[in-house]
């Protein structure tokens, strides 16, 4: 994952779209989206079309923008934090990564 850019928004965003993240090519984006969307939160990908034909990766042809809509930016970026931080799981039967519940405080009571 790579150049984060808050608030701007890309020149194919929609009105009410905001960049959330580049990286480089459709295969590293789907997991990313697939995450977003396993959360509720509808996303796209925009890019350069001569790298997804030809599998090109050199000097930005290859690099693909994620949207998501601006009423949903600061959840995705917290969703972002919480996959570079190793803090999703996949509970059993689920087939996409979810934000863990935070553990609950100590009780302090010990017996």
């Amino acid at each position: 994952m790579s150049d984060e850019r808050d608030g701007v928004r890309h020149a194919h965003a929609q009105e009410g779209e905001v960049e959330l993240l580049r990286v480089q090519g459709h295969i590293n984006a789907e997991p990313i989206l697939a995450a977003l969307r396993a959360n509720g939160i509808p996303a796209r990908v925009v890019g350069e079309a001569l790298g997804s034909v030809y599998g090109l990766t050199l000097d930005g042809l290859g690099e693909v923008v994620i949207l998501v809509p601006v009423e949903h930016e600061a959840q995705a970026r917290e969703l972002l934090a919480a996959a570079d931080a190793h803090e999703l799981e996949i509970a059993d039967g689920d087939v996409e990564p979810v934000i863990p519940d935070p553990a609950p405080p100590p009780s302090g009571d010990r017996d």
